[in-house]
């Protein structure tokens, strides 16, 4: 198995390559909800019965469930016998099960990528911030900013854990200061998904301070930003990151 990142562009380029090459297909579209128990009840008929099963073989895999999970927006599967078999994990869910036997369907995933997306983004790390909404691919709304929070002291004694006290109660008003800002800057649009990046560790204590994200919380991708600094620049570049598939081809 193989695994590549494609942008948006790279991603159509693929499926037109993919829908020159010949070949008796099967095309599977799952929506994340259903993604492993649809699969496991295909039933392709005795013509199909060996795509059936590689496609069933490929889809337990550690590399395959793992990143499902990571992703968290379904797949779109083109299977044939000639080696172009390929799972896609498209950036935004898909939003139907759907089976095509015999043809390469490849319309619900360019439906998907031509879909215009209303989409927040939520980059932190302790100590700053970058807030965006892109709509269309455009960034419309955004807000950058820092807080003071004091590195751990290492003396020991009661001083260590008054600078500990101290630098807890820094990061909750860190916290507070964000979550101000997401709810001021997202309240006025109608998002379609949320993307957070930055520290991993700020996402779960962030999710319980800020009302706002818990009440959009089906919005927020399981899928977390890889980046180092949550500033203007790092919010300008996320969206190619949020717009990428993952293909892996068996």
């Amino acid at each position: 198995m193989q695994s590549r990142s494609l942008t948006k562009g790279g991603l159509y380029r693929f499926l037109s390559t993919l829908e020159a090459a010949a070949g008796d297909f099967v095309t599977i579209y799952v929506e994340p909800a259903y993604f492993s128990d649809y699969i496991d009840g295909l039933s392709l008929g005795p013509r199909y019965a060996a795509y059936a099963d590689g496609i069933k073989a490929a889809v337990h895999t550690d590399p395959v469930t793992q990143s499902a999970r990571k992703y968290g927006t379904g797949v779109a599967i083109f299977w044939n016998q000639a080696g172009n078999n390929y799972l896609v994990l498209p950036p935004f869910p898909v939003t139907e099960n759907k089976v095509s036997v015999g043809e390469l369907n490849t319309s619900l995933l360019r439906e998907a990528l031509g879909k215009r997306y209303v989409v927040g983004v939520v980059l932190v790390t302790w100590g700053s911030y970058a807030i965006g909404v892109f709509d269309a691919g455009n960034l419309v709304e955004s807000k950058t900013g820092t807080g003071f929070i004091h590195k751990e002291h290492r003396k020991g004694g009661r001083s260590e854990k008054r600078f500990a006290r101290r630098t807890e109660e820094q990061k909750k008003d860190f916290l507070r200061r964000v979550s101000t800002r997401i709810e001021e800057r997202f309240g006025g649009f109608a998002l379609d998904h949320i993307f957070f990046g930055g520290n991993k560790l700020i996402s779960k204590p962030l999710l319980r301070e800020c009302r706002y994200l818990q009440s959009k919380a089906l919005m927020v991708s399981p899928r977390v930003l890889d980046v180092r600094y949550a500033d203007r620049e790092a919010l300008a570049n996320s969206l190619a990151e949020i717009t990428k598939s993952l293909v892996l081809s068996f």
